[in-house]
């Protein structure tokens, strides 16, 4: 397996397809915005997580092998003073997030999960799909989806958060190897942590969550849909290697 083509052929696909976000977020590349009508955030955001999801696996791939020393934890110098404000610039994610569980079927549960990301970032002003609301008195609360929402697709909705991982994003692409070695130290504290005993905490193992990939679908709506299936293919068959070696 020629790992470094397959790592070039993958990464040229997605830094096409974040420059094509940008396109239709109407800024310049690494570029945030304010905000953007509420189709075309959706719109983004549809594309933009299979598409971390992908370079997640990428980083994975060219992380793998790398060894580097662990530096203990240190304490914040005394003093220190948390700016308040929104970051200018944010580090790419090298975690997936974890799994949301629903009872629907899997194109629901990803798009329920983009909706919950979404609607705790920003007020996005989306309305899921209708369920029956059935609920006991006394003995359970109702947890449905939100009534029909009025909002006009073309309402201005804050998308600086959207952006700011879009510019992440880009930024990875970037500077895959940097990536890498960001993902070498999590191993590598997460290893002395397990060494030295630490208090047992709930914590991640591994950077890539069970199951289907954040962003999944199962019907493939766009190109980003196939590369993250290819991608996390490649990240799965190289794991399950090192775990037979």
């Amino acid at each position: 397996m020629d790992w470094q083509l397959a790592i070039a052929r993958n990464r040229n696909i997605l830094r096409r397809i974040v420059a094509a976000l940008y396109a239709l977020a109407g800024v310049s590349v690494g570029q945030t915005a304010a905000t953007l009508p509420r189709h075309v955030y959706w719109a983004i955001l549809r594309v933009l997580r299979p598409a971390e999801s992908a370079v997640r696996r990428l980083i994975f791939i060219v992380a793998h092998g790398l060894i580097v020393a662990a530096s203990p934890a240190r304490a914040a110098p005394v003093g220190l003073v948390k700016r308040v404000g929104a970051a200018s610039v944010s580090a790419f994610c090298l975690i997936d997030p974890l799994k949301r569980f629903a009872p629907f079927s899997l194109d629901t549960v990803d798009f329920f999960d983009e909706y919950t990301q979404a609607s705790q970032e920003e007020d996005v002003g989306f309305a899921g799909p209708s369920f029956p609301r059935i609920s006991v008195p006394g003995f359970s609360d109702s947890v449905f989806w939100p009534l029909p929402s009025t909002h006009s697709p073309d309402d201005l909705v804050n998308a600086r958060h959207l952006t700011l991982r879009l510019a992440a994003l880009h930024r990875a692409l970037g500077n895959l190897p940097a990536q890498a070695r960001r993902l070498a130290r999590w191993r590598a504290r997460l290893a002395l942590s397990r060494q030295q005993n630490a208090p047992v905490k709930p914590r991640r193992l591994s950077p890539l969550r069970p199951g289907l990939p954040p962003g999944y679908r199962v019907r493939r709506l766009h190109e980003v849909d196939g590369l993250l299936r290819e991608c996390h293919g490649l990240a799965i068959d190289l794991r399950d290697r090192s775990d037979t070696s």
